[in-house]
């Protein structure tokens, strides 16, 4: 009985000698993959960074470079939706509060029309269908439906929640005129852009055609493209003069092209938010005899008239990872400077998310922060750092929001277009991160069994094309899709 007792034990020893034995050669396998891939000799001038964990119990299966400090781009949304949900809750709203000065009578304001933003980023088409106009008509029934038709006074719009630093440091100049460097700004529109949908003319030679939404006079349009014979190339080029609120069109369209969509951003938002309202209102049947005007007069507001709602920072945020939307980034930044830093700034929102990750883990050397979106190229952070806020985040109790907020692998988002046909498709949930010789990308995964690894894989300063460095970043993600 002795003897085969022995044995038994014998044999579950070794057993569980060859499950390790297997396990730490499918390990070795795994990190021998991602070796061979990022030894690329066509990558021998390119700084790369990679980090991979098991999220259920916290072993490093590879690490290279990992407290090197790589330009994030939009991998920096990782941290401001973080810190987004973490100190303002995932249920929190913005408010825009439309009050007066004055008195109602007779129909009549007898004073100021008073419009206080907080920094919503949301006032525009994207959850009405499409229909930037949607909030305005619905502000402006609510007048109506008060009995106002006139205003005595001014439309004023009370910016003063955000500090006035329109850029942030380290913006490259020529990204200005387009939808992705947009100003933020406490009381912002459509993003604080223009639409602009451009068809050829009817024949070559013709000016092309040049439609916008909203229709309101606030960017001045110069157009001098022209359409050009069918089968000649397009060179149309869309963009704004610096520092002024003109549209500039040049170059040529073809004949029978598809119409091309481009944003572009406006100088002074508010003013541009107070231009359309006024339209609106006006369309409305609801006259203002003063003028629009943008000042701090929120302290003077006697009377509040009703208060427009945002959408829960949940679905903002889930808007803003999706498709990496710069401007939601930076407008959420500024509100948690706003509202823990006693100013709402970049500088100060900044200081809030990195006290925060600081007090998290992340030593101060590995994370350098200058804004929300990754815009800029003085943002700096290393790989261990972005693994640390993956892993913070994967135990935080309204995780899920988080989750479901990046892009699915194949699926939607920036990454619909990656890793289709493969194990990772539908697996990886990850934030990407491009600008000019900077691709990264960061968030998790599981593998054939189910358990959840976070991952981050950083490349700065390449010379090959974003498209080879793209396949890189889907070949490891396929390998641990596909590890057991």
């Amino acid at each position: 009985m002795k003897t085969f007792l022995i044995f038994i034990f014998s044999l579950i020893m070794l057993q569980s000698c060859a499950s390790v034995f297997s396990l730490r050669s499918s390990e070795k396998t795994l990190q021998q993959g991602i070796q061979y891939l990022l030894d690329d000799p066509n990558l021998g001038n390119a700084f790369l960074g990679v980090y991979v964990e098991s999220l259920d119990d916290g072993a490093v299966l590879f690490r290279q470079n990992e407290h090197k400090l790589f330009i994030p781009a939009s991998n920096m949304k990782l941290y401001t939706s973080a810190a987004g949900l973490v100190k303002l809750g995932k249920h929190f709203r913005y408010q825009t509060i439309i009050g007066t000065d004055s008195t109602i009578s007779d129909s009549i304001l007898n004073g100021n029309l008073i419009i206080r933003g907080t920094g919503d980023p949301s006032i525009s088409g994207k959850f009405n269908g499409g229909d930037i106009l949607a909030y305005f008509n619905n502000w402006a029934d609510s007048l109506k439906n008060r009995g106002i038709t006139k205003i005595s006074g001014n439309l004023i719009g009370d910016n003063s929640y955000f500090e006035s630093d329109i850029l942030g440091d380290g913006w490259n100049w020529d990204d200005e005129p387009f939808w992705y460097s947009a100003q933020p700004s406490a009381l912002s529109f459509n993003d604080n852009c223009v639409d602009f949908r451009v068809s050829a003319g009817t024949a070559p030679g013709a000016p092309v055609m040049v439609e916008q939404a909203p229709e309101i006079e606030y960017l001045d349009v110069q157009n001098n493209a022209i359409t050009s014979p069918a089968d000649s190339l397009e060179h149309l080029n869309i963009s704004r003069a610096r520092a002024q609120n003109i549209a500039l069109f040049s170059g040529t369209l073809p004949l029978g092209s598809k119409t091309v969509s481009e944003s572009i951003t406006v100088e002074r938002p508010t003013d541009y938010f107070l231009k359309t309202f006024e339209k609106i209102l006006q369309e409305k049947g609801i006259q203002i005899q003063g003028k629009t005007e943008t000042r701090s007069v929120f302290s003077a507001m006697r009377d509040t008239l009703f208060i427009h709602y945002s959408k829960e920072l949940a679905e903002l945020i889930k808007a803003m990872n999706k498709v990496s939307h710069n401007f939601y980034a930076d407008q959420i930044l500024k509100t948690l400077g706003a509202r823990f830093g006693e100013e709402g700034s970049f500088k100060k929102g900044a200081e809030v998310v990195s006290d925060w990750l600081y007090s998290k883990g992340v030593a101060p050397s590995e994370f350098i922060m200058v804004d929300g979106s990754g815009l800029s190229r003085m943002n700096l952070i290393s790989p261990l750092a972005t693994a640390t806020l993956l892993r913070k985040m994967y135990v935080y109790k309204d995780f899920s929001e988080y989750y479901e907020s990046l892009p699915i692998a194949g699926v939607d988002g920036t990454l619909k277009n990656m890793m289709q046909n493969s194990a990772a498709q539908g697996n990886v949930r990850a934030k990407s991160g491009t600008m000019r010789h900077v691709r990264n990308l960061a968030g998790y995964v599981h593998d054939k069994n189910n358990k959840a690894y976070l991952f981050v894989i950083m490349a700065n300063d390449y010379s090959v094309p974003v498209s080879y460095i793209k396949g890189l970043q889907s070949k490891i993600c396929i390998l641990l899709s596909n590890f057991k």
